[in-house]
């Protein structure tokens, strides 16, 4: 792998032997950690149980594939997830294309094709994998509710592109508005955003969405957790074997 290679998890689907070894080969390749199943059951069940930043699917059972790709469309854990169809020649790609297919593998395979496809497609997985990124961190957190002068202080417990999650001492409710400020490790200034409470375990864990997020506090934070996300990789991954 290149240096900068962070692997994203792709879930294949085919019944055919040729089309998973010679695309798992491709996949390894090209950073993706490939989980294959051979039908639409046993594809559904993985996409209810785990999170995929891929999803190639073979249409050469086109109903079936097309069923696959309507439920994926449905499950709002993969809403972004990046598709790979996967046709014979001289099927109909427009109609794939309208079906929800963000890029085409055509068989029969042409190496150099495969390549350029899945490193393009890779792009927009490491998009998908660095949005629902969560890092664990135990940090300060400044609050204050809208409409109130009261401030508090409370603790993360993890925190991604799109929210933070906290434990607080103070009762927070579903749908309140709040303005927050804290510092990131290793960054040498605090940052503020407006947030939103959008899930409450009722024992002091709550789940805030940011709403109002500056360009360049956004900036800032997506930098911050690729740095995080690097550091969470195995010692293999990120070397140049």
């Amino acid at each position: 792998m290149g240096a900068h290679v962070i692997p994203v998890k792709v879930l294949l689907v085919s019944p055919d032997t040729q089309t998973i070894e010679t695309l798992s080969h491709f996949m390894q390749q090209a950073g993706m950690c490939v989980e294959v199943r051979s039908d639409i059951t046993s594809a559904t069940r993985s996409l209810r149980h785990s999170k995929f930043e891929g999803v190639a699917i073979d249409f050469r059972e086109r109903t079936q594939a097309l069923e696959l790709l309507t439920g994926l469309h449905k499950m709002t854990s993969h809403d972004g997830v990046v598709v790979l169809a996967i046709l014979d020649k001289n099927e109909d790609v427009p109609s794939t294309f309208h079906s929800g297919a963000n890029f085409i593998l055509e068989r029969p395979f042409a190496s150099r094709l495969v390549v350029a496809t899945l490193k393009a497609s890779y792009s927009l997985m490491l998009q998908e994998r660095r949005r629902y990124f969560r890092c664990s961190v135990q940090i300060p957190v400044h609050l204050s509710i809208a409409g109130s002068t009261r401030e508090f202080v409370a603790t993360s417990t993890n925190i991604s592109e799109r929210g933070i999650a906290i434990a607080t001492p103070i009762p927070l409710h579903v749908g309140e508005q709040l303005q927050m400020t804290m510092a990131l490790p290793g960054i040498n200034k605090s940052v503020g955003m407006s947030g939103e409470i959008r899930w409450s375990d009722g024992s002091g864990r709550v789940g805030i969405q940011f709403v109002q997020v500056s360009p360049d506090v956004t900036e800032l934070l997506r930098s911050w957790l690729f740095d995080r996300l690097q550091e969470s990789l195995p010692e293999t991954v990120g070397s140049n074997e």
